[in-house]
């Protein structure tokens, strides 16, 4: 199932038919912050149009997926993760995760239809526990980036376990079945869910 759908509650019939990477995302340099917002959009919005629009404009975008409830209304999840250093700064230390909060806020401004239903914050090692209780060894993603760590938990909404992701870290996803290997095990996910071969 994955913790995502598990986390968000998708009714029965929900679907996930889009998802997206950032690869450019900055990579760590120091201890992050993440945080993951739940979208509701517009009746005749489309989810591949409005995450592209979203996403170009939130400097700290790393991933996300969307698709449709069983009413056909769209929804998507936005990831996104900053320097906890700068951020605690910026922000001050009551809530540091307000600094990604009012990037989207600035970034729906652009589309009044859609509203945010749900929004996650993590710290690292709130990611790490949640790899643990989804049979992951703590040790294994102790090390992992934040924006990795986000990539996981989307890569296990493919229907991939996330103990094999991890296993296949970071070069190859399946190195037992014959593929056009990606040398990334994300890529290599992804590339296959779009395919509509997993």
């Amino acid at each position: 199932m994955g913790f995502l759908f598990e986390l968000l509650d998708f009714p029965a019939g929900s679907r996930m038919t889009d998802l997206w990477n950032n690869t450019w995302a900055d990579e760590a340099k120091s201890e992050e912050i993440a945080s993951g917002h739940f979208i509701h959009l517009g009746d005749d919005q489309h989810v591949d149009v409005e995450a592209d629009f979203l996403s170009s404009h939130l400097p700290f975008h790393v991933a996300g997926f969307g698709g449709t409830f069983p009413d056909g209304k769209p929804w998507m999840f936005i990831m996104q993760k900053a320097p906890a250093d700068i951020a605690i700064l910026l922000r001050g230390q009551e809530d540091p995760h307000s600094m990604l909060r009012e990037a989207l806020d600035r970034a729906m401004e652009f589309n009044p239809d859609a509203l945010v239903a749900e929004e996650m914050s993590w710290h690292h090692g709130d990611l790490v526990n949640i790899y643990e209780d989804e049979g992951v060894l703590a040790s294994a993603a102790e090390k992992w980036s934040v924006a990795d760590l986000l990539r996981g938990l989307l890569a296990q909404c493919c229907g991939v376990d996330l103990t094999d992701i991890v296993s296949g870290f970071p070069d190859c996803a399946f190195p037992d079945t014959a593929h056009a290997c990606e040398d990334d095990v994300f890529s290599d996910i992804f590339a296959r869910w779009v395919a509509g071969l997993q």
